[in-house]
């Protein structure tokens, strides 16, 4: 590189780019959907809440996936970028969660994920693309009361690393997520304001929770051209957390020995 390189050179944009976003309605996958755009990209969102720009699908169902996908292609002729983003906790112990928790879990934050990998890398083969999974903390390391959402947060670094050694010869690429404690709507819902909202926070080196686009900036760097190196890779953005999180851990075990 040299130094008369200007930015766009170094990073390169996403113009004529091709990107879908699921779970795109609000929180990180809004931030997303909105960052991508900003770079130059046509952004196709999917979620259950259907809206401006984005198309109604449940991701848990392989075929709504496939459907999507082949939407997005017919319309735009490619598809260079999937944000794997919808995500889903049901919080409790193993011994507490039912079927249908399980299945709801699995299906959204790990199962929709490999549908999508399956539906998308056909029309990629050509051309090249990057998948992009939104894992969390919880994919490295697992947070007691969530034993469905850490096994597929796991799941989901390892189907970049598989992604990434089968189709990287083919210019397709996959990073995962590591995110921390980010202000969004499942956020406050399974974690509003007291003990365990604190040790949460204080979990971070920052001492604060991220917003969804501080996490959406990590995405659309995974997918730059400029991240053409980047691959099989988590990519960490917690404020630090994950130095903290054998700490946290140990205040929700006894916060909640007695549920």
């Amino acid at each position: 590189m040299n130094d008369t390189m200007t930015r766009d050179e170094v990073f390169g944009g996403l113009d004529g780019r091709v990107v879908l976003v699921t779970g795109a309605a609000s929180g990180i996958g809004a931030a997303s959907a909105r960052l991508f755009r900003a770079m130059g990209a046509t952004v196709v969102g999917a979620d259950l809440t259907p809206g401006d720009g984005i198309l109604p699908a449940d991701v848990s169902d392989p075929e709504q996936v496939a459907e999507l996908v082949e939407i997005v292609v017919a319309r735009h002729g490619r598809l260079d970028v999937v944000h794997g983003n919808a995500g889903v906790n049901v919080p409790g112990r193993p011994h507490s969660i039912t079927d249908d928790d399980y299945r709801t879990v699995m299906g959204v934050c790990c199962d929709a994920n490999f549908y999508l990998v399956r539906s998308a890398v056909p029309h990629m083969r050509r051309d090249g693309g990057v998948f992009v999974f939104t894992s969390s903390m919880c994919g490295v390391a697992a947070t007691p009361r969530s034993p469905v959402y850490n096994m597929a947060k796991h799941a989901l670094v390892g189907l970049a690393r598989s992604v990434a050694v089968d189709y990287g010869a083919q210019g397709i690429r996959a990073v995962a997520l590591v995110t921390g404690p980010t202000h969004t709507g499942m956020v406050d819902e399974l974690w509003p304001p007291g003990p365990l909202r604190d040790s949460l926070i204080a979990s971070t080196a920052v001492g604060r929770l991220g917003t969804p686009e501080e996490i959406a900036r990590a995405a659309v760097f995974a997918a730059l051209p400029g991240s053409s190196f980047l691959t099989g890779a988590c990519l960490t953005v917690d404020g630090g957390a994950t130095a903290g999180w054998n700490e946290m851990a140990r205040s929700m075990l006894t916060l909640k020995a007695a549920t």
